[in-house]
């Protein structure tokens, strides 16, 4: 113990700004700085052992319901305040507000971001199917974009890992290259929701389970969009202006007054090599 303080001192000596929590890779292992996402704010992300990929995290792009025609501070302009192991924000308008926390993680072979949401209504109405539309874009990111989708993999209904290119698709006349897949353990009727029926690009293949996952173009890398609780759909767009994948928690069927929900998960990547 006493050679321990010994080196400790040495260390402070000769080392003045030495900070011992640097000895823990996890503040420097990923980088999280504000952005702009066509004019929504959002989180880029990079990650110390993937040179040249730039990741951009809205978390959410919005949120959708089963009540409103539109959307839940859709643009809405998030303030992030930012931490060394993490970011944090709060907004509110007059009906609701909710609350997101980031915390970086790092082990042996992975590292990524864990996040929680905390959402409250403060009407005197019922909110149903809530859900939030978690955006996580691999445009800026060559080593993971995957427009062709034979890198990005889900579960079918029966729980068998595929690629996503092999699930149907649906393309309404004259809309955008992406998809909403629907997920059987949340039973949200994605057909209910106003904001997700405008689109009409609703898979009519169902999918299970809380991830969806990208590997990387060297085989090397898998990312992984993860969900600790029940996916209420995938969604991914295709467009090579886009690139990004979503497994969206469903925060509660039914969120009455007062009430608050919450949905947690992780994005995180793993060294296959």
């Amino acid at each position: 113990m006493k050679n321990s303080l010994f080196v400790i001192l040495i260390i402070q000596l000769f080392f003045p700004t030495y900070n011992f929590a640097q000895s823990n890779s996890k503040a420097t292992a990923i980088i999280l700085e504000t952005t702009d996402a066509e004019g929504r704010a959002a989180i880029a992300v990079t990650v110390k052992d993937l040179l040249g990929q730039k990741f951009v995290l809205e978390i959410p792009e919005l949120f959708t319901n089963k009540e409103l025609k539109g959307e839940l501070f859709n643009y809405s302009k998030q303030i992030w305040i930012h931490r060394k192991d993490g970011a944090d924000m709060t907004l509110k308008d007059d009906k609701y507000e909710y609350t997101i926390n980031l915390d970086k993680f790092k082990s042996r072979k992975t590292v990524g971001l864990k996040w929680a949401i905390t959402f409250k209504n403060n009407t005197d109405e019922n909110v149903t199917d809530l859900v939030a539309f978690n955006c996580w874009t691999m445009n800026f990111s060559p080593l993971f974009k995957d427009v062709e989708m034979k890198r990005t993999f889900v579960l079918d209904s029966a729980g068998n890992k595929i690629s996503l290119n092999t699930v149907r698709k649906t393309k309404g006349d004259g809309r955008r290259t992406m998809q909403y897949y629907p997920a059987k353990e949340s039973n949200v009727d994605l057909y209910e929701s106003p904001w997700i029926k405008q689109w009409s690009v609703i898979s009519n293949q169902q999918l299970s389970g809380n991830t969806i996952s990208v590997l990387s173009t060297d085989a090397k890398w898998l990312f992984e969009n993860k969900v600790k609780g029940k996916v209420a759909f995938f969604f991914n767009n295709w467009e090579n202006d886009h690139g990004c994948v979503h497994a969206s928690p469903l925060l509660s069927k039914k969120l009455s007054p007062g009430k608050s929900a919450k949905a947690s998960g992780v994005f995180k990547f793993t060294s296959i090599k």
